[in-house]
């Protein structure tokens, strides 16, 4: 076809490269014990990287409507809600190391559903792309 753009190759081996990279964080991540430091290190190595690169772009600016004002209220409101939660039942574990059934947090409910590994590796698939597509937006 004459005059159609031709398709280039580096969007491809972006998407394919953040992809693999995606496939070892949630192969490494099943295989880590939860809540030990490993674990942790794969849940943090890839925030910081995400709050860099974020940081590093300069946002568009974008139209304030009555309707983005209540969207960021209400998720400002869970965001605060679930982060006030986790760390209320985190700090009040007897061993910061081990689940509390008195105090759950949200990954010691989560745990029942993601005892089996190939259950794990969708567990930490879901979470990465959750958060590729909130970063995304």
């Amino acid at each position: 076809m004459a005059g159609a753009p031709a398709l280039s190759a580096r969007p491809i081996r972006r998407r394919m490269l953040l992809l693999a990279v995606g496939a070892v964080l949630a192969v490494g991540g099943a295989a880590t014990r939860p809540f030990s430091w490993s674990a942790t290190v794969l849940v943090a190595v890839p925030v910081v990287l995400v709050l860099v690169l974020a940081f590093r772009t300069s946002p568009e600016q974008i139209p304030r409507t009555v309707r983005l004002r209540r969207g960021v209220a209400v998720w400002s409101t869970l965001l605060v809600g679930a982060s006030a939660w986790e760390v209320y039942a985190f700090v009040r574990q007897t061993d910061w190391t081990r689940p509390s059934d008195l105090h759950p947090t949200l990954s010691t409910l989560l745990d029942p559903a993601l005892e089996h590994w190939p259950l794990r590796v969708v567990g930490w698939l879901v979470w990465l792309g959750a958060g590729w597509w909130l970063v995304s937006r």
